[in-house]
């Protein structure tokens, strides 16, 4: 039965594995961004400090493919849209 993983794509770095499903690599990519935005807050760090690539990986019987990534924008404020809702 595969399992999944996520990887930091730039540094090779795994930063999870032995994930259940997809869902659950999604649930950890959403774990890992409010981790580091709230790093990012205690540090004092300005929007736009940090663009991170995670791939997601399913292994199976050993060999990892790589099924989806997800590119995390961390630091960054949402701005309000300047124009009116019509």
């Amino acid at each position: 039965m595969p399992s999944y993983q996520l990887r930091d794509t730039t540094t090779r770095q795994l930063l999870a594995r032995d994930l259940a499903d997809y869902a659950t690599a999604e649930a950890a990519l959403d774990r890992i961004d409010d981790e580091l935005e709230h790093d990012l807050a205690a540090n004092g760090e300005g929007a736009g400090r940090i663009r991170l690539r995670l791939d997601v990986e399913r292994v199976t019987d050993g060999t990892a493919e790589a099924v989806g990534h997800h590119v995390l924008l961390l630091g960054v404020d949402d701005h309000t849209d300047p124009l009116p809702a019509l």
